[in-house]
C-alpha cells in the first residue's frame, strides 16, 4: 500500500469535507487512515475503491423549486461535476454517522466498502432524489 499523492482533487474535497473549524491537518489524516483501513478491509488499493464509491453515490441532478404565480414548481437541475462529487460525499459523510466504530476515520472507511458493495444508505437517498427528480420533469 502506497501513500497517495498530496495533491488529489479527491482526497483534497474529502479531507475539506470533514475539515472543522479550520483544521486541516486533522481532517487530512483522518483521510489517510480511511484509506488505511479500506485497505485492510478489502485487501486492494483504496483510492480506485474510493472513487468508484463516490462514483455510485453521486446524483446527477437536484430539484429546484421556483414560484411561478401563486404556485410552487418544482424542476429538476443537473449538477456539475463538482456538484455531483461534493453531494455523494455529504452523502457518505452522513450516512457513516450512523455506522459503528471508533473513529470517525474507521466509520467512513465501512461507509465507502458498504457502498461499493451496495448495501448503503447513501444509495438510497441518491434513489430517492432520482426518482423525485424524475416525478417532477
Amino acid at each position: 500500500f502506497t501513500i497517495p499523492p498530496e495533491r488529489d482533487p479527491i482526497l483534497h474535497f474529502l479531507a475539506t469535507s470533514i475539515m472543522k473549524h479550520g483544521r486541516y491537518a486533522a481532517a487530512s489524516r483522518t483521510v489517510t487512515d480511511a484509506l488505511l483501513h479500506i485497505h485492510t478491509l478489502t485487501r486492494s488499493p483504496p483510492i480506485p475503491i474510493l472513487r468508484e464509491a463516490i462514483a455510485r453515490v453521486s446524483p446527477a441532478v437536484r430539484v429546484a423549486t421556483t414560484k411561478q404565480g401563486a404556485r410552487q414548481i418544482v424542476r429538476p437541475v443537473p449538477l456539475n461535476e463538482r456538484q455531483r462529487v461534493g453531494k455523494g460525499i455529504r452523502w457518505i459523510l452522513e450516512a457513516s454517522r450512523g455506522k459503528p466504530g471508533r473513529t470517525l476515520a474507521e466509520r467512513v472507511a465501512k461507509e465507502v466498502v458498504a457502498v461499493v458493495k451496495g448495501e448503503s444508505g447513501a444509495l438510497a437517498q441518491k434513489e430517492q432524489a432520482h426518482k423525485a427528480a424524475m416525478v417532477a420533469r
